[in-house]
């Protein structure tokens, strides 16, 4: 429980001091395996435009927008009840609702993408956001981990897309030029500013100050 609050921390910290697509994905790639898990994204998508972020194999993401799984994919579709977190498997084929759903799911088995869970996240009229978070080999420890931990979890997708929709939209090249400073040196920084000392530092990072 320790690592997942020292996780969840560092990424609370991060998304402050993140500004582009590249330190958003680093964020999330890093908090996704300390928490268990191989693989992140987050899509978020309105009628004119969609964006994506993720540590997926980029074969996958190309061929799942090509045959448009976007469109149909179950864990994006507005839920029956009010449950936004959606657990689900490979195996879910089986109950699939139409063909390409079935083939939805085998073609993510083909990626060695089996199961995950996916945050839907709460948006205006004909928008779509959602935090997914994924492995190749499902365990006792990670379900459990999962059952346990719904309202992290929730958080972290929600505040993924808040920080992402918030500072995405500011970053341009007049931005970049003015900060030459790194997405770890912005966030030391910040940690700095909170008053906190190197030594809290070097703890947060998981380094040493000795020699």
């Amino acid at each position: 429980m320790k690592n997942v609050e020292r996780a969840c921390n560092e990424f609370f910290d991060c998304l402050h001091t993140a500004i582009t697509e590249d330190d958003f994905r680093r964020v999330a790639e890093r908090t996704a395996h300390a928490l268990g898990f191989r693989w992140f994204a987050y899509l978020e998508r309105n009628s004119d435009s969609s964006r994506l972020i993720s540590s997926y194999p980029k074969s996958w993401t190309e061929h799942y927008f090509k045959e448009g799984y976007d469109k149909i994919d179950p864990v994006l579709q507005k839920p029956r009840v009010n449950d936004r977190l959606a657990f689900w498997d490979g195996r879910d084929a089986r109950s699939a609702s139409s063909a390409k759903e079935r083939r939805m799911f085998d073609d993510a088995m083909s990626f060695r993408i089996r199961t995950g869970l996916t945050i839907r996240i709460p948006t205006g009229k004909n928008q779509l956001a959602a935090f997914t978070l994924a492995v190749d080999d499902r365990s006792l420890m990670l379900d459990r981990f999962i059952a346990s931990s719904h309202e992290v979890l929730h958080m972290l997708g929600l505040n993924y897309h808040a920080h992402v929709s918030a500072r995405i939209e500011l970053t341009n090249a007049s931005v970049r030029a003015n900060i030459p400073l790194s997405q770890r040196e912005r966030q030391c920084l910040a940690w700095t500013s909170d008053g906190k000392t190197m030594q809290d530092i070097a703890d947060l990072l998981g380094v040493s100050l000795a020699g």
